[in-house]
């Protein structure tokens, strides 16, 4: 058998496996869509909550007004400075993924910046958030 003949046997065996490979790689990297409450109350977010990795991104300016919060974005550091009251959190725009032209940031590192407690429900897929100041009143 020529070296030619043996890596022709090579690649084609090793292809189909490569296939598998990539289409596996592809279902674990895509995102998994959840729901977020928020004091018991879904949220109805556009873009939708999504799981990417293990963290869920959320729409920052809609997640921020659910939880009380302001937004003032500080487009030469191309950072967002959510504020509720006197607790702020600095949220710099590589921290999140943009989907559909909307930037999308870490629903925890908002959260609990904002003093309030995340749990993920892995029976409903869904994200709980609670605690006495990450709501507006009223």
């Amino acid at each position: 058998m020529t070296v030619g003949r043996l890596r022709s046997i090579v690649v084609r065996s090793a292809l189909p496996a490569l296939a598998l490979l990539a289409t596996a790689w592809g279902a674990l990297a895509a995102d998994q869509l959840v729901d977020v409450y928020i004091d018991g109350k879904v949220q109805q977010f556009t873009p939708q909550a999504r799981v990417r990795g293990r963290t869920t991104y959320v729409p920052l300016r809609a997640a921020a007004q659910a939880l009380g919060a302001k937004v003032d974005w500080k487009a030469k550091s191309q950072t967002a400075v959510v504020c509720q009251g006197s607790r702020c959190v600095p949220i710099r725009k590589d921290q999140g993924i943009v989907i559909n032209g909307a930037l999308l940031i870490p629903l925890r590192l908002m959260a609990e910046a904002l003093s309030c407690e995340v749990q993920w429900d892995a029976a409903k897929k869904a994200v709980r958030v609670t605690g006495a100041n990450c709501a507006p009143s009223g």
